[in-house]
């Protein structure tokens, strides 16, 4: 039984959870403990030991993370997938801190290593974690991120009308239903052009082949006259019939026993797994597909039937439950409003009520008293340390003692109670006490439960009744308040109330952004301003990409080399990052935080800009729509190409600046990505700065709005890349951007994925298409014909499955040397491969791979017209890390320090010589 399956699941990821929680020393204390008295005493940990502990909490976390993303996705019980997503929110939140912590605590390579002193953090983004997935015996899978489907299902109907309203404006705008961004690698392109004398010659050898083809039919055609005339005037000898019988026999048998062997020896290669089982595996994939959609029905019709019958049960309620809670409520005020009276005083409103109320609820002041002796005492004897250093203390040795404060960061806390980790206790007690153990065996269909919905209901209907009872108590009081108490005070108490609360709307008022001051833009809604930009094609349709589609293998020996120690070999230079250490941290930093509103307005560590850079073709643009899809996302291209020439005069940039943002923040558009391409051009300055009209005149405005427009409740991301990332200014990108992410080109195990990635997709793709095949209808059952059949072949439709087109696509790339090719393709790009086989696997070719199957020279000739990267740009890119991680930084101070002690040293001996 499904239910019971998943069922089992949440328990066991609640189970881990809770085991999680008591290593981070969670549930290990009391509520009465003060945390200031047990964390008090710093803890005596290196960076390497919070690493190890971080890391294998965030491997455990993700563990978690997947299982109850698999039990909401798939259990059909509304008030258990409303208890399960709590959870998984609080789990992505925690995720996402422990990131934060792996890479502030990441270990320094010793070249980076502070000598002397306090162990001081350099944070490093690309987190190695191939040696604990060692020691945990767990395969690198594991740290691949799922993307949640609930960031879309949940929020369909609000997508699907944003997106009808981008569609109408596109094909009003452009007469198109297309508009997407410029991929240069996504078709076969010839990289020279073409000369007429080229031209000629190619026209010549196809006509010289074809005459070739056409005589040498002929002459097929004349020798097998020739040989069935010779054939036919041969005098032909009799064989005995039972010499025929016996050959025939001979054959057969033969014929019989090596299919018999065949099917053994398949057999056998299946039972020690070395080959697919010949099951139907397409049919039960269609199964599965389909008991999936129906699960997803029955969510939906549990989902409708529970929220109606919340709105039902609270009119159930008021009816039962409201007469008794209304008389209890209304005796409770009129007893204090009588004692209040009898005091002489007139109150106008029940403020002070709520206050006694919340009083009685709070703590005895005795205890709060003496917690506040106790913590008087202490901060008197810290006083008391710091009064006495001062007196005592030199000056000079204050002020070092200040700098080495400030440049070591105190280590982190390894255990501890947080608000995070508070409320994902609370939520594992809720489990434990509503789910855990609760029989369900008449609830076949998984509907809601009644009573559990009452309680939901129930605090709604308790605060309408009181809302009620407290205007009705308001109402009386101001006529007592007429007939008893004199007019002139309760004027006066109101003139102050109202003054005090003009004083406070003054506080919170905001600073105006610069485009609300614009006259044209005020009467303009965010409707309007997104049918500007897609006038000017800045709003596009992202292509169906996917993270996943990032191809690239897993760094196995990272944290080795991350940990180096080769003081012979030169100084350390950092490695760089794996495609999948790129996958994962595109997910963390702007999938995650922005696919749920409600996880990102919890956020402590908000992420508004990420900037990807490489060199041109690793994948830069793929990302960006992969992070569009994957949200759903309204997708804002802003390039140099569309922008020069375009919104100029004084206020034209921020006019662009002001529509964009205001589009972004609008609910209705969310989530919003704001893709900014060749980024380095924005934020130029100086002397680089010569083009007037160019794209560096948006930075002001871009910086004030990324800053001040932008907050946890707008679920927007702006996405920057860049091939030559030098160009712009360092101090600029820094002040706009919050993570930088290297893109460089891919290494030999990933180049070997890529390779045969794209080989067997273009394969697959011209056998659909030279044979008509289209996906069966519902999904999962493999392809059906749609080629008309000749005139006098029966009307039966061919269905094939997804197996027998996996052995075609294994059969085309049985003479490749995949292997050969990836080491001969080191420095071409992802696109630049993916672009050379579309040159080569065309669909006429595919036709014809069993007379004239692929080899390898056929790709490397493609290959070698396509971009190849030199040492100077790679040399350049490694440079710009090094500056904007901080590298180039840290490894000055590392050498002055050594050469201060160096100096200090040969001071030292100088003065022995003298004593002497």
């Amino acid at each position: 039984m499904a239910n019971a399956m998943y069922d089992a699941m949440w328990q066991q990821a609640m189970g881990d959870l809770s085991e999680q929680l008591n290593v981070e020393g969670a549930e290990d204390l009391d509520d009465d403990v003060n945390l200031e008295e047990v964390h008090e005493e710093p803890q005596d940990v290196t960076i390497a030991q919070a690493f190890q502990h971080f890391a294998c909490l965030y491997i455990k976390y993700l563990q978690i993370f997947k299982k109850l993303e698999t039990c909401y996705d798939s259990m059909i019980h509304p008030q258990k997938r409303i208890s399960v997503k709590a959870v998984l929110q609080l789990v992505i939140k925690r995720i996402m801190e422990l990131k934060n912590d792996l890479v502030k605590w990441n270990p320094p390579n010793s070249f980076v290593k502070i000598p002397n002193g306090p162990e001081e953090a350099f944070p490093w983004e690309y987190v190695h974690l191939d040696d604990i997935l060692v020691d945990l015996k767990l395969s690198p899978e594991i740290l691949e991120m799922t993307i949640p489907k609930y960031f879309r299902e949940d929020i369909k109907r609000v997508l699907d009308q944003r997106d009808r309203i981008v569609s109408g404006f596109i094909r009003l705008k452009h007469n198109t239903d297309i508009l997407q961004i410029p991929d240069p690698y996504d078709s076969a392109i010839v990289q020279e052009a073409m000369s007429l004398d080229r031209a000629i010659e190619i026209i010549q050898r196809n006509e010289r082949g074809r005459q070739g083809q056409h005589r040498a039919a002929i002459t097929r055609q004349v020798r097998e006259k020739e040989r069935g005339r010779i054939f036919e005037s041969s005098t032909r000898i009799e064989m005995d019939a039972d010499i025929a019988a016996t050959n025939l026999q001979r054959m057969m048998k033969g014929f019989m026993a090596r299919t018999e062997a065949a099917k053994e020896r398949e057999n056998e290669l299946m039972f020690i797994g070395m080959r697919p089982r010949k099951d139907n595996l397409d049919a039960l994939d269609h199964e599965l597909h389909m008991a999936y959609l129906k699960r997803k029905q029955e969510q939906l019709e549990n989902k409708e039937a529970y929220e109606k019958a919340l709105e039902d049960l609270k009119e159930i309620i008021a009816e039962e439950e409201g007469p008794e809670k209304r008389e209890e409520l209304r005796e409770e005020r009129t007893l204090w409003v009588t004692d209040q009276i009898a005091q002489e005083k007139f109150p106008e409103d029940l403020e002070e009520f709520y206050k006694q109320k919340m009083f009685v609820k709070e703590e005895p002041p005795e205890e709060a008293g003496a917690k506040d002796a106790k913590k008087g005492g202490k901060d008197d004897k810290k006083g008391g340390d710091k009064k006495g250093d001062k007196k005592g203390g030199d000056k000079k040795g204050d002020k070092k003692g200040k700098d080495q404060d400030d440049d070591a960061e105190a280590m982190p806390k390894l255990q501890g109670k947080t608000e995070l980790t508070e409320a994902m206790v609370k939520a594992v007690h809720e489990f434990e006490d509503i789910w855990d153990g609760r029989d369900e065996s008449d609830n076949f269909q998984q509907k809601h439960d009644v009573e559990l919905a009452k309680q939901v209901v129930r605090p709604t209907v308790y605060e309408e009744i009181r809302k009620q009872v407290d205007d009705m108590l308001a109402m009386n009081l101001k006529k007592i308040k007429m007939q008893v108490a004199p007019g002139g005070k309760g004027k006066k108490g109101k003139k102050g109330k109202k003054g005090g609360k003009k004083k406070g709307a003054k506080g919170k008022k905001k600073k105006p952004l610069p485009g609300e001051k614009i006259a044209e833009l005020k009467g303009l809604d965010a409707d309007h301003m997104l049918s500007v930009l897609v006038e000017y094609q800045l709003v596009v349709k992202p292509r169906a990409r996917t993270i996943s589609s990032l191809i690239g293998e897993f760094n196995y020996l990272g944290s080795v080399h991350h940990n180096a120690d080769r003081k012979d070999e030169g100084a350390w230079e950092p490695q760089d990052p794996s495609i999948a250490q790129i996958r994962q941290a595109i997910t963390e930093y702007c999938i995650l935080p922005n696919g749920d509103a409600e996880v990102k307005e919890k956020m402590t560590n908000i992420i508004k800009s990420v900037m990807l850079y490489g060199p041109s073709g690793t994948g830069k643009t793929h990302a960006v729509e992969a992070v569009a899809n994957e949200l759903g996302a309204l997708l804002i291209h802003l390039t140099p190409a569309k922008l020069r020439g375009q919104f100029s005069g004084k206020t034209g940039p921020t006019k662009l600046v002001h529509m964009v943002m205001t589009v972004a923040r609008d609910p209705a558009m969310q989530p919003v990505v704001i893709y900014i391409d060749e980024c380095e051009q924005f934020f130029t300055g100086g002397k680089k700065n010569k083009d007037k009209d160019g794209p560096s005149r948006f930075k002001k405005d871009l910086l004030t709005y990324k800053n001040q427009a932008l907050g946890p409740e707008h679920r927007v991301v702006i996405i920057g890349t860049s091939n030559h990332p030098e160009n712009g200014e360092i101090k600029d990108l820094k002040g706009f951007f919050d993570k930088f992410l290297y893109m460089p080109y891919p290494d030999y195990p990933s180049r070997v994925l890529i390779w045969r990635h794209y080989l067997a997709l273009k394969i697959k793709e011209g056998l659909l298409h030279n044979e008509g095949l289209v996906p069966i209808s519902g999904g999962g059952g493999g392809y059906m014909s749609t080629a008309i059949p000749k005139p006098n072949a029966p009307q039966s439709k061919k269905v094939v499955t997804e197996e027998e087109i996996q052995t075609r696509i294994r059969i085309g790339l049985e003479r490749l040397d995949i292997s050969s090719l990836g080491y001969v393709s080191e420095g071409y790009s992802a696109g630049a491969i993916a672009r050379a086989v579309r040159i080569v696997v065309t669909h006429r070719r595919v036709t014809m791979l069993k007379l004239r199957p692929l080899n390898n020279l056929d790709l490397i000739d493609a290959l070698a017209t396509q971009e190849v990267t030199y040492q100077d740009d790679k040399n350049a890119l490694n440079e710009f890390t090094k500056v904007i991680t901080g590298l180039n930084d840290r490894r000055k101070k590392v050498e002055s320090i050594v050469s201060g002690e160096a100096d200090k040293k040969g001071k030292g001996d100088k003065k022995g010589g003298k004593k002497k």
